[in-house]
């Protein structure tokens, strides 16, 4: 059976393309912010931004003991800090899902979430933040989906690709950098 960790960040799909993975592989799903909530992993809250503050090494203490206890049957760990798991190996396949920042505020701002929370977040995106912390521990076991033009069951199916060795995509080819670039000059993103 597989490791598997989706990870991305908030609004690329993570928890539908899961939800479905899991049901097509018949593999346990746990959704990362569940554990933080249901294991009290975080430290505060920042009104300002509106999310915890993660305790980090909590987390990757419960993360590694989940992986640990998985190798026989698998599972699939969703969430935007998934990547924080430092048991690379035992992990099989790491995706990063990635979505057009301009789609993304769409998502965000549907969530009624705070300015600063949406800014921060298609920034992060922008900046290829959550593709760069998982290549940092991950290396040549992640691989990056742009879900921006994709419908979710056609996302499932690059994931399963991934998974069955049929197809590799390392981080690269998707550049949202021209996004901040407008953004920090005025321009609306096209």
């Amino acid at each position: 059976m597989s490791i598997i960790l989706i990870t991305g960040t908030p609004g690329t799909g993570k928890t539908t393309v899961s939800k479905s993975l899991s049901q097509r592989l018949s593999i346990p799903l746990v959704a990362v912010n569940d554990l933080v909530e249901e294991k009290h992993l975080y430290h505060g809250h920042n009104p300002e931004k509106g999310y915890k503050e993660v305790d980090i090494e909590g987390l990757c203490h419960e993360l590694e003991l989940l992986i640990e206890s998985s190798v026989e049957n698998g599972i699939i760990l969703e969430g935007h800090l998934a990547h924080f798991s430092d048991n690379s190996d035992l992990i099989d396949c790491l995706v990063v899902l990635r979505t057009r920042p301009d789609i993304l505020k769409k998502r965000l701002h549907k969530r009624n979430w705070p300015e600063a929370k949406v800014t921060e977040n298609i920034e992060a995106e922008a900046l290829d933040i959550c593709t760069f912390e998982a290549v940092e521990t991950h290396g040549n076991k992640v691989n990056e989906v742009d879900t921006t033009n994709l419908e979710i069951e056609e996302v499932v199916d690059i994931i399963t690709e991934i998974i069955n060795g049929e197809k590799h995509i390392p981080p690269g080819d998707v550049n949202f950098l021209e996004y901040l670039s407008q953004r920090l000059n005025g321009f609306q993103y096209k």
